[in-house]
This record gives C-alpha cells, structure tokens and sequence, in this order.
C-alpha cells in the first residue's frame, strides 16, 4: 500500500488517499494533544503544508507520522458517488 496524496481538512485531519483507492482520514490533533513537541502543528498555517513521501505524511523533519500508525488510529472514509 502506497500513499498518493495527503489533503488537510479542517480541525487538524489529514485525508490520506491510498494507491488501492482507500481514503483515511487521520485525526492529528488527537497526537498534537498527546505528544507535548507537536504542538506547533497548530499553527493552521504550517499544518496546511502537509506532504508525503514513501510511506510517511510530514511537515518537515520533527514532524511526521508513519502510514502503519494512521492505519491503526485513521478512519476509512466513504465518499458518496
């Protein structure tokens, strides 16, 4: 499984899409609340500049999360045709 693109959302979700044409949301602010050094990730502005690369979403070097975590803590999202 492979990521293909990442989309901010509003209040701090990442909607991951995936190259079997899975879509996840991850919830970030459940991590920013959980782990004291992601806090910055609320600056909307540096949230909104989300990429991906391999299998990792990030922000730049302190910030990232792996695809097995939002796997394990995302939430599958059907879109309506």
């Amino acid at each position: 499984m492979k990521l293909i693109n990442v989309e901010p959302k509003d209040n701090y979700v990442v909607r991951v899409f995936l190259d079997d044409n899975s879509i996840v949301d991850f919830d970030v602010k459940a991590e920013l609340e959980r782990i004291a050094c992601y806090k910055p990730l609320y600056d909307n502005a540096l949230f909104k500049t989300v990429r991906f690369k391999n299998k990792r979403i990030y922000w730049n070097e302190q910030f990232d999360f792996h695809l097995d975590q939002i796997l394990a803590q995302g939430h599958f999202v059907k879109l309506n045709p």
